[in-house]
């Protein structure tokens, strides 16, 4: 089942339902929409749904970031450093919305790269939008921002920041962009999604695969922990309905599939299809987690290049229950997820073969 645009006033107020997801009414297709992190995974699924439903496109491009796929579906380009709020904001002109899917996201790095894009850009990039009379703006933040409680938590539960790069920057992300918009006045909605999955995730299925074939994938903790998986067309689908629906400014939502899969279902079924040997072990997590912080002080101390074998958020990522109260998404946003954890995979696996991973 698609999902619907209802709010708690009217349906015609929000989106309306289709088989093909969220649309819009036709008097509207002339209006911009605005994508941070168009060449990036979210990002350029993002795209392609809106291009799909008749929307006209611009994307903040970094100076030579790869664009051959988004001139093709005819979006417009634009250059501009993201921190830079007077650079950006002529690129901001006639855009009804904008979507900023731009983030640092990794388990490791200089903080200073972080908090560039994820706290300075995000800050900037809000400040253009207000100034340009944008009429929301849809930030992409993530569940790690709760800070790995190991239960279920909703959206009011309080943002704990972990000492992690990138959890603590997208917490100041959010804080930024609150200031941002009660001083100036811009709409805003926060969609805050947990492990996305899809066809293109060079986090959750190109790492994932490269790590079983060389045999060095372990699970963390007990086996049975919801991984808190959101299929990418799913999450796309939160932020046009986000977009469109008037009870959601100012409000933050989670979004994931709601389905009790756990990592080691995710690893095995890749594994299985695509001929790799499956995960076999698991490390509890106490053991996992003193691992990951005493190499991330020898990569801190030795000042050594690359990633550490193993990281702290990557341990609280795959070893704590993944699990967010969704209820406010279907209530207020009418959202549910239109593919199920066994298309998506199915979906996965099929990308992953004709692409050769």
């Amino acid at each position: 089942m698609s999902p619907s645009g209802r709010c708690a006033t009217t349906a015609s107020r929000c989106c309306g339902r289709s088989s093909a997801g969220p649309r819009w009414a036709e008097r509207e297709v002339h209006l911009l929409d605005y994508v941070t992190g168009a060449t990036g995974f979210l990002g350029g699924h993002l795209v392609e749904a809106l291009v799909r439903r008749g929307r006209r496109v611009r994307a903040l491009v970094r100076p030579g970031s790869p664009r051959g796929e988004l001139m093709r579906l005819g979006v417009q380009c634009v250059e501009a450093p993201l921190a830079d709020a007077n650079a950006v904001e002529p690129g901001l002109r006639d855009v009804d919305t904008v979507y900023h899917c731009a983030a640092k996201v990794d388990d490791w790095g200089p903080w200073q790269s972080f908090h560039e894009v994820n706290v300075r850009g995000t800050a900037a990039l809000a400040r253009a939008a207000a100034r340009a009379g944008v009429r929301r703006f849809v930030h992409v933040s993530t569940t790690d921002v709760y800070g790995h409680p190991d239960r279920e938590v909703d959206e009011d539960a309080p943002l704990r920041p972990r000492g992690m790069p990138y959890v603590d920057t997208k917490i100041q992300g959010e804080e930024a962009l609150r200031r941002a918009a009660d001083e100036l006045g811009l709409s805003f909605t926060i969609v805050r999604p947990a492990s996305i999955i899809g066809p293109r995730s060079r986090t959750f299925v190109t790492g994932v695969l490269e790590r079983l074939r060389r045999r060095a994938l372990v699970l963390v903790g007990p086996p049975f922990r919801p991984a808190g998986f959101a299929y990418v067309d799913n999450v796309v689908d939160a932020l046009l309905l986000a977009a469109r629906c008037e009870r959601a400014a100012g409000r933050a939502y989670n979004v994931h599939d709601d389905v009790p899969a756990t990592w080691r279902d995710y690893c095995g079924i890749l594994a299985r299809s695509l001929g790799c040997p499956p995960p076999r072990w698991a490390v509890p997590r106490p053991l996992a987690y003193a691992a990951a912080s005493a190499s991330e002080l020898c990569w801190r101390v030795l000042r050594r290049p690359g990633h550490p074998p193993i990281t702290r958020l990557a341990v609280e990522l795959v070893g704590t229950t993944q699990r967010f109260a969704v209820e406010r998404a279907r209530q207020e946003l009418g959202l549910r997820p239109a593919v199920d954890f066994h298309e998506a995979m199915r979906r996965i696996v099929s990308w992953a073969v004709e692409a050769r991973i």
